[in-house]
């Protein structure tokens, strides 16, 4: 298989959670372990000292670059998704993560979940100031918490 070295585009972990994410925070779709620092994606774990790292290192295959043919980010590294950097995770208010895990618990149409947050991202642009692209990713983080809670069979039978 060919590879390519990493150069921190974020599609992997993005895509496709790896097997210490899944141990670690089990059900989440993007790992919070994955910072955007400078200009490029890096992995917590990776960043860890001592045994505990190395072998998150070896687990994750550190250096083994890049297989995936499928991966056009290669050519757009940009952060898609707000981080913490001091924490690793996407901030949004815990008050609010806690709506959005009850809400994403009950039989709403993603049709109807699409709208409300369309009408949100206006309303952050008219009335909060936030620039087009500030207002995206804040509603691209929210639909991720969404996403991360809602049950399978509700994506499938609600749309």
């Amino acid at each position: 298989m060919k590879t390519s070295a990493c150069i921190g585009c974020g599609y992997c972990c993005m895509k496709t959670p790896c097997d210490a994410c899944s141990r670690l925070y089990p059900g989440v779709k993007i790992c919070p372990q994955l910072i955007w620092i400078d200009d490029r994606y890096e992995c917590g774990l990776m960043k860890i000292s001592g045994l505990i790292g190395e072998g998150y290192r070896k687990d994750l295959s550190a250096g083994a670059g890049c297989c995936s043919s499928l991966n056009s980010w290669r050519k757009d590294v940009k952060p898609r998704v707000v981080f913490d950097a001091r924490s690793g995770t996407p901030y949004i208010d815990p008050e609010f993560q806690i709506f959005l895990k009850c809400w994403a618990s009950e039989f709403v149409t993603t049709d109807n979940i699409k709208l409300v947050l369309a009408k949100m991202q206006t309303a952050l642009i008219e009335q909060k100031n936030y620039t087009e692209d500030d207002a995206a990713v804040t509603i691209h983080i929210i639909m991720h918490h969404i996403e991360s809670n809602r049950h399978s069979f509700m994506k499938d039978f609600m749309g």
